[in-house]
């Protein structure tokens, strides 16, 4: 079990677009609200933040790579993927 800024994952599963989303918004520092569909970079995402993303969801068996979430910088984006790499 993982508890990180109010975000706790216990397993894969648990790794959804809700916990996405709360995850982002610590990673940005953003008390408003995030446009699924916008660019994170707008959003102040920067790439080290993106790695430490990239290195918690590793932790919970979910492989992506800085690379994959940089491609398409958006919660909609980021949580097919990740649901995507869940299922194999």
């Amino acid at each position: 079990m993982t508890k990180d800024m109010n975000v706790t994952v216990t397993t894969t599963e648990a790794i959804n677009f809700d916990w996405l989303e709360a995850r982002v918004a610590t990673l940005i520092e953003d008390e408003g609200p995030i446009d699924p569909g916008e660019s994170l970079i707008f959003y102040g995402l920067d790439s080290l933040r993106v790695m430490k993303l990239a290195g918690e969801l590793k932790e919970h068996g979910i492989t992506v790579s800085f690379e994959d979430l940089a491609k398409d910088p958006t919660l909609n984006a980021w949580s097919a993927l990740i649901d995507a790499r869940k299922g194999g």
